[in-house]
């Protein structure tokens, strides 16, 4: 584990499931906050419902575009 991982692990452990505006999320967290399948935010994502940006093979999230989401 990286040093990074370890403060995100941390982080993720002190604020539980609270969706913080400036963390970037992967598809697979943002999945699990928002109660669906990986598949079903990738599929969002790509429709640009959810607004995300692409590194490398995988799709990063920041945490207020999930906010953003949820309040529409």
């Amino acid at each position: 584990m990286t040093f990074v991982q370890g403060a995100m692990a941390l982080v993720d452990k002190v604020f539980g499931e609270e969706i913080l505006p400036h963390r970037i999320y992967s598809s697979g967290e943002a999945a699990q906050l928002l109660g669906m399948e990986r598949l079903q935010v990738l599929e969002m994502v790509r429709a640009g419902t959810i607004k995300a940006k692409k590194v490398g093979d995988n799709y990063r999230i920041l945490g207020s575009n999930l906010v953003e989401y949820m309040n529409r």
